[in-house]
């Protein structure tokens, strides 16, 4: 009898868990994307100003969690670039082993590499003749991965700085009127707010293709400068396939 209930246990236990994976199966989709987008900077500092906008690529896997028939919470791991183009119209710089200069026209071009943790509430509306719409809101985590730069002025000009370490021979400084000194380096996390909407368009074996615009607004200070203070952010083309 004791061995007929362990039997009987272990059986139950094993359905119980098919039964599960079955329904979790069920509520998950597993999918790719790509993320072309245009970046910008905005600043609250006097003495920061935007430089322009610039063109970026980005990727990554996602996965959806279905809560409902029309809900379902998104979780992606993407790889992204952020160009985020700041000007000074007067700061003084020091080059390596140069003299303290005035520049009026002072530029410095980042190339910044982010790998970002969407997490996204999503929404769509009922599949009607194979098309449906949708839309999404979350916060966008991003960890650091690359920083680099290009510094452009009539006292200074580099190339593919490291603005973390700079390599010798790329050092410089800036500095305002009174003296003190501004790091250029860049905060290792930055945190966004994303919003977006698109179209839903179902294909063969029930895959599917997102297509649609995707807002991801700058939170926190991408620069790690107490005395400064900017954001970047970037609208992007949301392309996804869930298989």
């Amino acid at each position: 009898m004791e061995k007929t209930s362990k039997i009987f246990t272990l059986l139950l236990i094993v359905i119980t868990f098919k039964s599960s994976a079955q329904i979790i199966g069920e509520k998950l989709e597993f999918g790719l994307g790509l993320s072309p987008s245009v970046s910008w900077v905005t600043s609250n500092s006097k003495i920061i100003k935007s430089n322009g906008s610039e063109i970026n690529w980005g990727f990554g896997a996602r996965i959806n969690y279905k809560l409902s028939e029309k809900y379902a919470f998104g979780f992606e791991v993407n790889l992204q670039n952020i160009a985020s183009n700041i000007h000074f119209d007067l700061i003084d710089v020091k080059p390596q082993n140069g003299i303290l200069t005035t520049s009026t026209d002072f530029n410095i071009d980042y190339r910044l590499r982010y790998v970002e943790v969407p997490c996204l509430l999503k929404m769509h509306t009922q599949n009607k003749n194979n098309l449906s719409f949708y839309g999404e809101f979350g916060f966008a985590p991003g960890f650091l991965l690359k920083q680099r730069a290009d510094i452009r002025s009539p006292q200074l000009n580099l190339e593919d700085v490291n603005t973390g370490t700079p390599d010798d021979g790329d050092k410089f400084e800036l500095q305002n009127a009174d003296g003190s000194k501004y790091t250029y380096a860049i905060n290792s996390l930055r945190v966004g707010l994303v919003f977006g909407a698109g179209t839903q368009l179902y294909i063969l074996n029930d895959s599917r293709v997102d297509l649609g615009l995707r807002y991801n607004m700058g939170l926190s200070d991408f620069l790690d400068e107490s005395k400064w203070n900017a954001a970047n952010s970037y609208l992007s083309l949301n392309a996804g396939f869930f298989f």
